[in-house]
């Protein structure tokens, strides 16, 4: 009998196990939900449009589960009466209320579906652009900009605006129809404005200005800055005037206004002109940009709203290679956190403090009793943060090394990963330390803010003669300048997040 009991106890905890490993797209849903339930005992609208976007995000996987294939419609919509339901089946609601203590459930206050964005192209017709639709070319560039265009188009038909930059800004005169069935893209665009030289100031300056509301504009640039004026200048005084050039034009919207840089290449095949004006033949690999602009809500749209998933998917766009994002957000310099004081990572003992919970806030800041792991001594805290505002590369926000952490503790963070909780939480960061202090104390976390990141700084060259096949002239002092835009202070780091321990 014992023996049999010991088999059955070993095959539970082994079933246990393998389910636990398994976690998929449902898990996620539950553990979503549980920790929006016990934070406050309480799921409000916002919590609910999050439970939503994540349940929309997943809807293929979903829709395929016996569990959760009621909450989704045949069109394919969440069904608000199907996810009530499922949110009263869920374990953590189902024991509060067992407790006495039925949580309350808002689903009202979703967001309204807003107008369709409204995509307005520039693309620079300078004599560097055009060898990028070289007869003899592979097609990356044209495919890109088919890529994106007929993505937008087809969320919004036939409002589309095109516009031709450099000397000047003048409409292309082309619909989206005409502008691919051009052999070569620029043949009506080299036509535009003067093709000698590119007017930044200009071309930033309007753009910026005329883009409101639903707007969201795409300047297509190699972003070489040569200004005629400036001929017999040296090239570092070419760029110093640029990077001031940037910030001047940026300052009066950095409040407004946000702008995500992605780096692309292409083929490339004709003649190439320098920062000096010198033409040099090339055929090869050649870095473009496009650069993204919108009202700061506008981008959130974009980032956020389920009809627009696929084309910010930016990493499929032919030639991706790498992006930047520049712009403010309360929400990236006050990033919603909370530690998970029931997470499997945890290590150690410790319970939210006294006070949170009489005050039911919905993050837990303060920790009470904490003490290290009988084992080791080791201590280790799960912390849940939103840093969807700040838009950075996920290479970036899941490096340990872009983390500062001070505090008696000598805490580090010795993990990050993507993760799908309550309250828009994007990622957990894992607090470790081998020595842990006693009493009273705080532990605060700082996420490095360093400009420029790797893939500029390796980019910019000072020199573009020769010209090769990685290099932009100028692309760190001209993207510098706008930098110091977004960030007057020269502030070192994007958010600082505060845990007090006892």
């Amino acid at each position: 009998m014992i023996h049999t009991r010991l088999f059955s106890l070993l095959t539970t905890l082994t079933l246990a196990g393998l389910l636990a490993s398994c976690s998929g797209p449902a898990d996620e849903l539950d553990s979503q939900i549980s920790d929006a339930l016990t934070s406050d005992k309480a799921i409000d609208a916002t919590e609910a449009d999050a439970i939503r976007t994540f349940i929309e995000s997943q809807k293929d996987d979903l829709a395929d589960n016996k569990k959760t294939a009621k909450l989704l419609t045949d069109a394919g919509d969440v069904d608000d009466a199907e996810l009530l339901k499922y949110i009263r089946r869920n374990m953590t609601y189902r024991k509060l209320a067992k407790e006495g203590d039925a949580p309350t459930v808002s689903l009202a206050g979703a967001t309204a579906s807003a107008k369709p964005l409204r995509l307005k192209l520039y693309l620079e017709a300078s004599g560097s652009m055009f060898p990028y639709d070289a007869p003899g070319g592979n097609g990356t560039f044209k495919r890109t900009l088919n890529d994106l265009l007929t993505q937008f188009d087809g969320i919004n038909p036939g409002q589309g605006n095109m516009f031709v930059v450099n000397t000047e800004v003048t409409p292309l005169g082309l619909s989206l129809s005409q502008f691919f069935r051009e052999k070569n893209l620029f043949t009506v665009a080299r036509t535009k404005g003067k093709t000698t030289s590119t007017d930044f100031e200009g071309i930033f300056q309007t753009i910026l200005s005329e883009t409101t509301g639903d707007d969201l504009s795409v300047l297509v640039s190699d972003l070489i800055y040569s200004d005629p004026g400036l001929a017999g200048m040296s090239a570092q005084k070419t760029l110093d005037a640029a990077s001031s050039l940037l910030t001047t034009v940026f300052n009066p919207h950095a409040t407004t206004h946000s702008m995500l840089v992605l780096k692309l290449t292409a083929d490339f095949d004709g003649t190439y002109y320098s920062w000096n004006n010198t033409k040099q033949k090339y055929k090869g690999e050649r870095p473009y940009y496009l650069c993204l602009i919108g009202r700061t809500e506008t981008l959130q749209r974009l980032y956020t709203d389920p009809a627009y998933q696929t084309i910010r998917q930016f990493e499929r766009l032919p030639g991706f290679e790498d992006s930047w994002f520049f712009g403010r957000d309360a929400k990236a310099v006050e990033p919603f956190y909370t530690v998970l004081v029931t997470d499997p990572a945890r290590k150690g003992r410790f319970k939210r403090a006294a006070e949170e919970v009489r005050a039911r806030t919905k993050a837990v800041h303060a920790l009470d009793d904490v003490q290290p792991d009988v084992t080791d001594k080791s201590l280790a805290i799960p912390v849940a943060v939103d840093l969807s505002a700040l838009r950075l590369p996920a290479s970036l926000l899941t490096d340990v090394s872009q983390y500062d952490v001070s505090g008696k503790d000598n805490f580090r963070v010795s993990a990050v990963q993507t993760y799908s909780g309550a309250n828009g939480t994007t990622h957990k960061l894992l607090l470790s330390t081998d020595k842990p202090a006693r009493g009273a104390r705080t532990a605060v976390i700082r996420l490095r803010r360093q400009f420029p990141p790797r893939w500029i700084s390796q980019t910019n060259t000072t020199n573009d003669i020769p010209v090769d096949a990685t290099s932009t002239f100028g692309l760190q002092n001209l993207l510098q300048g706008v930098e110091r835009a977004y960030n007057p202070n020269n502030q070192t780091e994007y958010f600082t997040l505060t845990i007090n321990l006892n």
